[in-house]
């Protein structure tokens, strides 16, 4: 069994636990904060279910194979990004001194602030540290889509780069097959086809949605890439000043980046506004 360690004080570390103890992948499941809403109600779960939960011991971070991060609060609060770089670092601090040598997911809100962080505490290797990014977003693109076209999703690619609260939709490089979607959406009454603003509305309404509803489901997929599952998705990884998703294969080593991306000017310059940004938050943290 594959052993994950989930950290986190809110509503979304409950849907998390609770997805990953009924999950058809073989975990073995330990939560660092004993405050997590419901926690009775998980462990009595998880003596009934697929996965346990077990204690971690110091000696046992050294077998760890993954750590999630989730929100320690409401992320509507004016404090949450300071709480949660306090709790990441001793969090990260705790695991690599007890010889914590795996991967790390940020499920939590700011994950592009907070991955570039955990892995400044932890020293990981980039690689091995990752956030949810704008997979979830890539998704509900890819869903709209393929129904508003009655195609099926497997046969649609589109994504959503860039951060959970600056997205960019990179209609440039969709495609049904082979087919670029673009050119399967003439526009309207001398206007751009209504499904370009259909989809900058739902995706817009995901990243105000409950997270505790749409993330677990993501969290057990990365976690599936990290166990023998590969997975090509836009996610959080690190650059040199901070930051962003884009996609990446997922597998046992980690996040690779397959190519360089490129995409429509627009997009490119969209994302770049990103990535500055980004960079400046990080600065920012740091005092430079």
């Amino acid at each position: 069994m594959r052993k994950v360690v989930i950290c986190g004080q809110s509503r979304l570390t409950t849907a998390v636990i609770k997805t990953l103890i009924e999950s058809s992948l073989p975990l073995e499941l330990s939560i660092l904060s004993p405050d997590v809403p419901s926690i009775d109600s998980l462990a009595l779960l998880s003596e009934m279910g697929h996965n346990p939960i077990v204690k971690l011991t110091a000696k046992g971070w050294a077998s760890v194979d993954a750590l999630v991060v989730t929100d320690f609060g409401e992320a509507t609060g004016s404090d949450f990004q300071q709480t949660m770089l306090d709790q990441l670092r001793k969090v990260m601090s705790t695991a690599m001194a007890a010889g914590f040598q795996g991967k790390v997911l940020i499920a939590a809100h700011e994950d592009a602030v907070l991955t570039y962080f955990a892995q400044r505490f932890s020293g990981l290797a980039k690689e091995t540290v990752i956030g949810l990014g704008t997979f979830g977003m890539s998704a509900c693109f890819e869903r709209l889509a393929s129904a508003a076209l009655h195609v099926p999703r497997r046969q649609m690619t589109a994504y959503a780069v860039g951060t959970a609260s600056q997205p960019v939709l990179l209609w440039s490089r969709a495609y049904v097959a082979a087919t670029p979607l673009l050119a399967l959406l003439p526009p309207v009454d001398g206007m751009a086809n209504p499904l370009l603003t259909q989809v900058a509305d739902a995706v817009s309404q995901y990243a105000q949605g409950e997270a505790a509803i749409f993330w677990p489901a993501l969290v057990q997929r990365v976690l599936a890439g990290f166990f023998g599952q590969p997975l090509l998705a836009p996610l959080t990884v690190i650059d040199e000043a901070a930051a962003w998703s884009i996609p990446v294969l997922i597998n046992e080593q980690g996040a690779q980046v397959l190519a360089t991306m490129t995409a429509a000017d627009a997009e490119m310059a969209a994302l770049e506004t990103v990535k500055t940004t980004q960079a400046a938050q990080v600065a920012a943290i740091q005092g430079e």
